[in-house]
C-alpha cells in the first residue's frame, strides 16, 4: 500500500494539521464477531493512502479502455468509440453468405479425405485479396488484372500477386516442391490462402486430406493431377515434420503431377530446408474493399463506404478474416439501406461476444486454458507472468466446483506461453511497468480485440453463474495482494460485473468489501464503484451519497474515498455530499472512534475531485465549470466548514505534473492557464484562489501548512519562469494587509535548503515584487535587517 506524502503540504509533509498526524486513521473496530479493538495489528489495519495516490494508481495500473466511452456497452450496442476485433475462430477461414465453411468427413473410417468443390474455390476466389509484398502498398495492386486462365501457369508471370509477399513466396515453394508449408494463426485466411496456391499453380480439382493423419501417412492418401489442402495440422516436437516426410511428399506430387498446401500454426515445428511461410492478410480496409466489390452497394461506391467513421473504427485493429467477410455483409446492407449505421458501429462488440461464446462452448478448451481467459481478461495489459500465476490460483478454484473430489492437477511446464496467447488471440509486447521503485520492463499482452475482456468477463459473469463462487473467491484473494496492479486489476473487474448485474455484484462483493476493517479491501470497493461509473453503471452516484452518510463509518470511507475517484464525473454533486458530510461529523460530535482522520479524509477527496475536474474542464476550455466550482469554496470559510475547506486547499496544491517531487503543481498550473482580465471566469477562478490561501495562510493551525506549501512552489519556480510569473500574479493577491506582507518578504527571504547560505534567485526576485506592491508601512518594515 502505497503511503506517499508528495503533496501534502504541512511541515515534513504531514498535512494541514501536524499536531494530529500521529493518529492512526484507520483504528481498527473489528467486523463479524471480533470485538473492537481485538484484530490483529498485521492484518494491515493501520496502513494509510492518501487520496490522491489512491487515484493516480487507478489510473497507472487499470488497463485503458476502462476509462473510456469504448468500453460502455449496452445489449448488443456499444455506446461510445467503436474498436475493431482481431479475435475469432473459424474453421472455414472465409465467410460466404454470412455462414461458416466447415467440413465434417466422418462417416467411413477409411477415408481419409474429401473433395472440396471447384465452385467453392472460384467463389472464395472472387473475394481474395493478396497481401503486398515488403515496401509496397495497397496502391500497387490497383488495376493489375485478373490472371489469365484463372490464375493458371499459361497466364501472368505472377498474377495479381507482387514478388516478396508471402503469397509469392509460398508459391514460389509449391511450384518448385510441389508442396509448400503455410503457417499462421487461424484467424488470419490462411485456409483460403492455401486453395488460392492450389488455383495459381493449375490445380483443377481438390482434396482436404484429414489433418489428424500422421506426417507419414500424408504421402499414401495423394491422388493424380489434384491440389491436395491439409488444414489445421498440428506439429509438435512429439509430432514434428520432418524432412524425409517432405522429400516424400515432394517426390510422390511430382510423380502425380500434384501438389499440397500444409497449413499449420504460427509456431510450427518443421524440419529441413523448407521453411514454412509466415502467412499475413493484406490491412483491413483492402479485405473489406475486395469483399464489397462483388456486392449489391445500392449505387453507393466502396470508398465512400470505407470513409465512414463506423467503418474505419471498426476496421481501426487488425481482424479475423472471416469478420471482415461479416462485416462486408453489414456494410453492404446498409448501401442497400437495410442496416442503421448504429448496427453497423455494433458489429465490434458483436464479434467479441460471439468468440467469448465459442471458447467457453468448446470442448477443445480446458477448464485450465478457461481459467486462462478469464485471468487474462483480468489482466489485460498486464504483465505475462502476473497473468499465468493467477490463472493458476483460479484454475484450482474453479476445479472444486468442477470435480470436488479430485485435487487441481496444474501442468508445470505444459502449453508455451506463445501458444496460449496465440490460443487467446492476443499478443505478447514489451513495455515498461510502474513500479515503487520506478519503471520496469515487463512482457505483456492483451487481446487483439480491445472489446474481448470486457465481454469475456461479462459472459462468465452472467452467462455461468455456477462459476460465480470460485471468481468472487479468487477476487477476493487478489483484492488482498500486496501488489497494487492485482489489487486494482480485482477492483475492475468487479467493477465490470457491477456493470453487467450491479445487484449480484453489491451483494457478493463490493458490499462486503466496502464494510471491511481492512484499508486494502475497502479501497477495493471504492476503486470498483469509480470503475463501474466510467463502464456506465448504474446508480454509482446514488450509492456513494447514501453511503457517504450512513452510520458504519467504513460505509462512509468508502463513499468518500469513492469520491475522490469518481467525483470529478459529477463534481458539483459529490462537492455537495462531502460538505453534507463534514456537517453530519460536526453534528455528531466529532470524529467516529476508528476514524481520527475522517475531516482530513473529506478534505482530500474534495480536494482531488476540485483538482481532476478542473483540470478536465480547463483542458476543455470550460472556465466557467472551473470559476463555478472553486468559487463556492470561499464562502464556505465561515461556520463548521471552514476547516474543511482550508485543510482542502492545502491538499489541492501538492500534486504535480511530473514524478514525485517534480514538476508545476497543478493548482498553481490552473492559476497560471486562468484569463485575468477582469470579468472573465478566469479572473473570478483567480481571485477565488487567492481568497483560499488568504484563509490558509491566516488561519492559526492551517498556517505552517501553507507557508511550507509555498516555499516548495518557489523552490520549484527556479527553472520554470512560467509558474514563477504565475507566483508573482497569485503573491500579489495574497499581499493585501500589512501582515501578509511581512509573511511572505519573511518566507521569501528566508528561504534556504541545507547547506545554502543564501535564498535561491528566483525567492529574491519574488521578493523584490513583494516589496514593489507592498503599502507604507509594510514595505518600511520589509525592508528592515532580517533577523539573525
Amino acid at each position: 500500500m502505497t503511503t506517499s506524502q508528495e503533496h501534502q503540504g504541512g511541515p515534513d509533509g504531514q498535512g494541514p494539521h501536524p499536531e494530529r498526524a500521529e493518529a492512526d486513521p484507520h483504528t481498527p473496530e473489528g467486523t463479524g464477531d471480533a470485538a473492537p479493538g481485538t484484530e490483529d495489528p498485521a492484518d494491515g489495519e493501520n496502513e494509510t493512502e492518501y487520496a490522491w495516490d489512491s487515484r493516480r494508481d487507478l489510473y497507472r495500473h487499470s488497463p485503458g479502455i476502462m476509462l473510456g466511452r469504448s468500453a460502455r456497452v449496452g445489449g448488443s450496442l456499444v455506446g461510445g468509440d467503436q474498436h475493431g476485433v482481431s479475435g475469432g475462430q473459424v474453421t472455414g477461414d472465409v465467410i460466404l453468405g454470412g455462414s461458416k465453411v466447415e467440413y465434417h468427413l466422418g462417416g467411413d473410417t477409411e477415408e481419409r479425405s474429401g473433395e472440396i468443390p471447384g465452385s467453392e474455390v472460384e467463389a472464395l476466389a472472387r473475394n481474395f485479396v493478396h497481401p503486398v509484398g515488403e515496401g509496397e502498398t495497397d496502391a500497387d495492386h490497383e488495376g493489375t488484372p485478373a490472371p489469365a486462365g484463372g490464375g493458371r501457369e499459361g497466364g501472368l508471370p505472377h498474377g495479381p500477386w507482387q514478388p516478396g509477399s508471402p503469397f509469392a513466396l509460398a508459391l514460389a515453394g509449391l511450384r518448385e516442391h510441389r508442396v509448400a508449408i503455410l503457417s499462421g494463426p487461424a484467424t488470419t485466411g490462411r485456409r483460403a490462402a492455401a486453395l488460392m496456391l492450389l488455383r495459381a499453380v493449375g490445380s483443377r480439382s481438390y482434396r482436404a486430406l484429414d489433418p489428424a493423419l500422421p506426417p507419414g501417412r500424408l504421402a499414401g492418401e495423394l491422388r493424380d493431377g489434384c491440389g491436395h489442402l491439409v488444414a489445421d495440422f498440428v506439429t509438435t516436437a512429439e509430432r514434428p515434420l520432418r524432412e524425409h516426410h517432405i522429400r516424400a511428399l515432394s517426390e510422390r506430387l511430382h510423380a502425380s503431377d500434384s501438389h499440397l498446401v500444409v497449413v499449420v500454426g504460427p509456431h510450427p515445428v518443421v524440419h529441413g530446408s523448407l521453411s514454412p511461410v509466415p502467412w499475413e492478410p493484406p490491412e483491413p480496409a483492402a479485405l473489406l474493399a475486395g469483399h464489397l466489390r462483388h456486392k449489391d452497394l445500392g449505387g453507393r461506391s466502396v470508398d465512400e463506404l470505407l470513409a465512414l467513421a463506423e467503418v474505419r473504427a471498426v476496421l481501426a485493429h487488425h481482424r479475423p478474416v472471416a469478420d471482415t467477410a461479416r462485416f462486408a455483409e453489414r456494410v453492404a446492407g446498409h448501401a442497400r439501406g437495410t442496416v442503421s449505421l448504429a448496427e453497423l458501429g455494433a458489429f465490434g462488440h458483436y464479434a467479441a461476444e460471439r468468440q467469448v461464446r465459442d471458447w467457453f462452448d468448446s470442448a477443445d478448451h480446458s477448464l485450465h486454458d478457461k481459467a486462462f481467459l478469464i485471468a487474462l481478461a483480468t489482466f489485460d495489459e498486464a504483465p505475462y507472468p502476473l497473468t499465468a500465476e493467477l490463472s493458476d490460483v483460479l484454475f484450482a478454484l474453479l476445479q472444486r466446483i468442477e470435480n470436488p473430489g479430485e485435487p487441481a492437477r496444474i501442468p508445470v511446464f505444459g502449453t508455451s506461453s506463445a501458444q496460449r496467447v496465440e490460443q487467446a488471440l492476443a499478443d505478447r509486447y514489451q513495455e515498461p511497468e510502474e513500479t515503487e521503485w520506478g519503471p520496469v520492463l515487463q512482457t505483456k499482452v492483451q487481446f487483439r480485440d480491445r472489446l474481448t475482456a470486457i465481454t469475456l468477463l461479462r459472459e462468465v459473469w452472467t452467462g455461468h453463474p455456477s462459476a460465480r463462487p470460485a471468481l468472487v473467491a479468487w477476487l477476493r484473494r487478489l483484492a488482498d495482494d500486496p501488489r497494487p496492479v492485482v489489487r486494482t486489476r480485482a477492483a475492475a473487474t468487479a467493477a465490470v460485473m457491477a456493470e453487467a448485474d450491479l445487484p449480484s455484484a453489491m451483494a457478493l462483493l463490493i458490499r462486503s468489501w466496502a464494510a471491511d476493517r481492512r484499508l486494502r479491501a475497502r479501497l477495493a470497493a471504492a476503486n470498483a464503484l469509480a470503475l463501474a461509473h466510467h463502464l456506465g453503471a448504474p446508480h454509482v452516484s446514488r450509492i456513494l451519497a447514501e453511503w457517504c452518510v450512513a452510520p458504519d463509518h467504513r460505509l462512509r470511507w468508502t463513499a468518500v474515498r469513492g469520491y475522490a475517484l469518481v467525483g470529478d464525473a459529477f463534481p458539483e454533486e459529490a462537492l455537495a455530499a462531502l460538505t453534507e458530510a463534514v456537517r453530519g461529523l460536526e453534528g455528531r460530535g466529532g470524529p467516529a472512534t476508528g476514524w481520527s482522520n475522517e475531516r482530513d479524509d473529506l478534505a482530500q477527496s474534495a480536494a482531488a475531485l476540485l483538482l481532476a475536474a478542473g483540470q478536465e474542464a480547463a483542458a476543455r476550455d470550460d472556465w466557467d465549470t472551473v470559476a463555478r466550482l472553486w468559487s463556492a469554496l470561499p464562502p464556505q470559510l465561515r461556520g463548521n466548514t471552514r476547516d474543511f475547506v482550508l485543510r482542502a486547499t492545502v491538499h489541492a496544491s501538492g500534486p504535480t505534473d511530473g514524478p514525485v517531487g517534480t514538476g508545476r503543481a497543478l493548482l498553481l498550473d490552473l492559476f497560471a492557464r486562468a484569463d485575468a482580465t477582469p470579468g472573465t471566469d478566469g479572473a473570478v477562478l483567480r481571485h477565488a484562489l487567492a481568497a483560499l490561501w488568504r484563509g490558509v495562510l491566516n488561519d492559526p493551525v492551517c498556517s505552517a501548512s501553507g507557508l511550507n506549501t509555498l516555499r516548495q512552489w518557489v523552490r520549484a519556480a527556479e527553472d520554470d519562469r512560467g509558474a514563477e510569473a504565475a507566483l508573482a500574479e497569485l503573491l500579489s493577491l495574497l499581499a493585501v494587509s500589512t501582515e501578509d506582507h511581512k509573511r511572505l518578504v519573511y518566507l521569501l527571504e528566508n528561504l534556504r535548503s541545507a547547506g545554502e547560505s543564501t535564498p535561491p534567485s528566483v525567492a529574491l526576485r519574488l521578493r523584490a515584487l513583494v516589496l514593489v506592491s507592498a503599502p507604507p508601512l509594510a514595505d518600511a518594515h520589509a525592508r528592515r535587517p532580517s533577523p539573525a
